[in-house]
């Protein structure tokens, strides 16, 4: 999956190189002492840091698309730029993937221009934009190419994702409602290799293993001053996640009746550990948990398929 293994390179470069979505922690109060140094938020823009930001910006940028360029488009047989509707295959799961590359992308950036100094609203903004535009080019590639075709859908998904990154904070001033990701091996990666990939690929190319999260920070819609809000712990949040299996491409024909009776889509139910909300003074911690903060934890969960109806997960991943 081309979309996501740009994604995670560029939101760990830029969204975890300097700083986390938020530089101090999201129930911080003023009597608390702040971090100090390198990885503290200014109060007012820094012109130093905002050149290392579009440096960091540039640099990452121009890597991540020149490796994908080599690593997917560079013996793929080029034509005219045209569109192509792939709104109907792989159960929309890779849409999912597009929208959780453009969330992150936002929430590294807007991270990065707080860092920065900048007020609520140009973090917002700029970071959203960003975020939305750094999956762009992979729909000019694909436009180019026999094999793809530049998706419209493709550009809906990535516009979501950077889109709730920017209404997060605009409305809260955190990220009550995140995207997170998670991967549990299957056996269609050890049939299909060509297709879902092999070794570290299969995290990034095997749909039928990906599965997509919204965790819901629970903490901060709870009723300021109850006890409710003071005993529930700030890390613990509730995550409806969505996948599919049966997912062997196949759409040659269109979204056939083989197909329909082959691939069922997964709804899951968990609880989901919010890193990000876990204390800490120490800047650098504070950074890791962030970056880690993408990754759904394996959890309880209720599964509700199209196939089998509910099922219950001990440990799902």
């Amino acid at each position: 999956m081309k979309e996501t293994c740009v994604l995670l390179f560029y939101t760990l470069l830029l969204g975890g190189t300097l700083c986390s979505q938020q530089t101090l922690p999201y129930n911080w109060r003023p009597e608390q002492p702040r971090y100090g140094g390198f990885v503290r938020a200014d109060t007012t823009v820094n012109s130093k840091r905002v050149a290392t930001v579009t440096g960091v910006c540039l640099a990452g940028y121009g890597l991540a698309y020149t490796g994908i360029s080599l690593a997917w488009y560079k013996n793929i047989p080029k034509t005219k730029w045209h569109w192509f509707n792939d709104n109907y295959q792989w159960s929309q799961v890779d849409k999912m993937g597009h929208a959780f590359g453009g969330y992150q992308g936002a929430r590294g950036m807007i991270g990065l221009f707080k860092w920065s100094g900048m007020n609520k609203f140009h973090s917002a903004l700029y970071g959203g934009l960003i975020g939305f535009i750094s999956l762009g080019p992979i729909e000019v590639l694909d436009g180019f190419t026999e094999k793809w075709g530049a998706s419209v859908g493709d550009l809906i998904a990535n516009l979501t994702g950077a889109g709730l990154a920017f209404t997060n904070e605009m409305l809260w001033a955190e990220q009550r409602i995140q995207f997170k990701f998670s991967y549990h091996p299957t056996r269609y990666a050890d049939v299909y290799p060509e297709l879902f990939g092999v070794g570290i690929e299969k995290p990034l190319k095997d749909y039928n293993g990906q599965t997509t999260w919204l965790s819901f920070r629970i903490h901060s819609w709870l009723p300021k001053g109850g006890m409710l809000r003071h005993k529930y712990p700030k890390w613990l949040n509730i995550a409806v996640g969505y996948g599919a299996n049966g997912l062997e491409g196949g759409y040659d024909l269109g979204f056939t009746s083989a197909v329909k009776e082959r691939e069922y889509r997964q709804f899951y139910l968990s609880p989901d550990i919010d890193l990000s909300a876990i204390s800490t003074r120490h800047g650098g911690l504070r950074i890791l948990l962030s970056v880690l903060n993408l990754i759904h934890l394996p959890a309880p969960a209720l599964e509700l398929n199209g196939q089998n109806g509910f099922r219950w997960h001990w440990l799902y991943m």
